[in-house]
């Protein structure tokens, strides 16, 4: 289109050229005019006007305003197909780990010893079956994996604590790959393991809360015949938005959470022993989280994807994935706590991407499905426990 408009503006700016020689139409035969041609044809200007110029830029911006999205648009897809084939990877392991050991990983580990509680995640377990044995080797599973990697007792697990693992990203999600946490750093992941449709993450919750229903969950050890819904009906593993700012020491997470409710989680306590109350039904979620002044926020999800605790390796199937309102923690994960906070562990934390209109989500069988956020909270749900016997059809997700 742009050739032809040049070549047309050329072209009229050329004619003069050819009236420089006249011919004599009256006797039929090609005579050479006297008359001296005017002196606006004598030089013709072959030149761009001005407002020539401007049409023609203004043309090529056009093209350039439509062609861009479709770029972006092209671009996202392949981003969003290597998403899906980091999640078939994550798959493959599984069922690998599950193969050699005739069960899947843990979701997260506790000794349940006070102070050394372990509490190491599935990612950890599924190094050697996403080829980073290497990494896996340098793990010592006697220590915890979450304790301040600038303390000397700690260092030997520092190596791995620091290594990105490609698999484990999303490449929309852009950002740091390491996050600083209290004196050290850690590194990031972009897929969530699921929980179930409840709250609690322990098997033996406090009075009024439920036993998980999912996957994944504090000791777990889901074998293939124990998913009575069908490992095609079972979500396995998630998609989450990681947090980009971290929680280095003497940082205010109220401040942080005034400037991105979602950019992290709230707490239901402030991180110290005795101190973080459970989440053990709608009602605590809506008194406990929802509030424009929680009691602490951590803006870490996605943070640590060798420690198994809600937010940083762990969701929950109980709202739509990329709901509006902020997920929470409720209870102590940390691996120096007791008894008396692990059991209430709980959470309500659900899964985000950065895909236009919902995520990818891995099912237990291996494949993987891009989820609407619109799909039904019940469907939703149903899709988040591995026995609930719930029917779900094709078309509801």
């Amino acid at each position: 289109m742009i050739v032809s408009v040049i070549d047309t503006i050329v072209a009229k700016r050329a004619e003069p050229v050819l009236q420089g020689n006249r011919y004599d139409r009256d006797i039929g035969r090609h005579k050479r005019t006297n008359r001296v041609p005017h002196m606006r044809n004598e030089h013709p200007r072959v030149a761009f006007t001005l407002i020539e110029l401007l049409v023609v830029i203004a043309i090529i911006g056009v093209l350039i305003a439509l062609l861009l999205p479709a770029v972006q648009q092209a671009r996202e897809a392949a981003r969003r197909i290597q998403c899906t084939n980091n999640l078939k990877q994550i798959g493959l392991a599984l069922h690998n780990y599950e193969s050699t050991n005739n069960v899947f990983p843990p979701g997260r580990i506790n000794t349940y010893v006070a102070g050394n509680g372990h509490c190491w995640g599935a990612y950890s377990q599924m190094l050697p079956y996403v080829e980073q044995q290497a990494v896996f080797s340098t793990m010592n599973f006697s220590m915890n994996p979450d304790p301040d990697y600038t303390s000397t007792s700690a260092v030997v697990n520092m190596t791995a604590a620091v290594t990105t693992v490609s698999v484990f990203l999303c490449p929309s999600d852009g950002g740091q790959t390491l996050i600083q946490v209290g004196g050290g750093t850690y590194s990031v992941h972009s897929y969530l393991l699921n929980v179930g449709s409840g709250y609690s993450v322990v098997q033996n919750p406090p009075a009024g809360g439920t036993a998980p229903n999912g996957f994944f969950f504090e000791n777990s050890a889901v074998t293939i015949a124990s998913i009575t819904d069908g490992t095609s009906q079972t979500v396995a593993i998630s998609e989450t938005i990681r947090s980009t700012f971290g929680a280095p020491t003497g940082f205010n997470g109220l401040t942080v959470f005034a400037r991105d409710p979602l950019g992290g989680f709230v707490i239901t306590g402030n991180n110290t022993a005795g101190n973080g109350p459970p989440i053990l039904s709608d009602a605590d979620y809506a008194t406990r989280c929802l509030t424009a002044t929680p009691t602490g926020f951590q803006p870490t999800r996605g943070v640590k994807w060798l420690y198994g605790a809600p937010g940083h390796s762990m969701y929950n199937h109980r709202r739509p994935p990329n709901d509006k309102r902020c997920d929470c923690r409720g209870g102590l994960p940390h691996s120096d706590k007791s008894a008396a906070d692990w059991q209430n562990l709980s959470l309500n934390v659900t899964s985000r991407g950065r895909h236009p209109g919902g995520v990818n989500s891995l099912f237990a069988d291996g494949h993987v499905r891009f989820i609407k956020d619109s799909i039904n909270v019940a469907s939703w749900q149903a899709l988040g426990s591995r026995g609930g016997g719930e029917v779900v059809s094709a078309d509801a997700f």
